[in-house]
């Protein structure tokens, strides 16, 4: 029988307040992003859960903690699961093609925003998939990160290094199950908004969200 992965990204934060960028390692979900993951506990309640992981970043503990209220599901920190790093966004020759452009590298050895390389995420984030596979479980629940999710489903439907074209949103539900050959169930749930209006990417809201000054925000309905 196939065991089952869970892959959840953190809820909705904003991490241009103001129009400013501050430090991804240290920002919280915003009260949209509670009630998404409240959403997610809803949907999840008769989901038996052997482990639960987050990244140690405050915006995969706090998901994870809104998720599993009322459990004594055993948690684990993984940092090697924290999102890619970006660089310093005003050194960007061109800031909008790179944020439109993330996550669809010609070569892995690109940055991302300037920042961390692909390849090097992608050196961290995989062996630890790999440890992760062989721990003793039946159905785990990962709170990770876009990048991570996109990564980790890619590697795991085609066996390869690399980025599928694949939108993950604020609180939104993959689930792998996992044999010969993996199987994707459900990519991208998000139980708060199951059927998403928008059509433009999250890496071009985010892009959006630093050129206006405002939140990164993803309604419930129409606008």
């Amino acid at each position: 029988m196939r065991r089952r992965l869970l892959l959840l990204r953190h809820g909705e934060v904003d991490y241009f307040p103001h129009g400013k960028p501050v430090p991804p390692e240290g920002v919280g979900l915003t009260e949209r992003g509670r009630v998404q993951a409240e959403a997610v506990r809803t949907l999840l309640a008769s989901v038996p859960l052997d482990l639960a992981v987050h990244t140690g970043l405050p915006r995969t503990q706090e998901t994870l903690a809104l998720v599993l209220k009322g459990r004594n599901t055993p948690v684990e920190i993984w940092p090697e699961f924290q999102e890619i790093r970006p660089g310093a966004l005003k050194a960007l020759p061109n800031p909008e093609r790179a944020f439109r452009e993330a996550f669809y590298p010609r070569d892995l050895q690109e940055r991302f925003l300037g920042g961390e390389r692909y390849a090097d995420f992608l050196d961290r984030l995989l062996p630890a998939y790999e440890r992760l596979l062989q721990k003793p479980w039946e159905t785990l629940l990962l709170v990770a990160h876009g990048g991570v999710i996109r990564a980790l489903l890619s590697y795991a439907l085609t066996g390869q290094r690399g980025f599928l074209p694949l939108e993950v949103h604020p609180c939104g539900l993959s689930v792998l199950d996992l044999g010969e050959p993996n199987l994707l169930r459900v990519h991208n749930l998000t139980p708060y908004d199951p059927l998403p209006h928008r059509r433009i990417s999250t890496m071009e809201e985010l892009w959006e969200a630093y050129r206006t000054g405002r939140a990164h925000t993803t309604p419930p309905g129409p606008e």
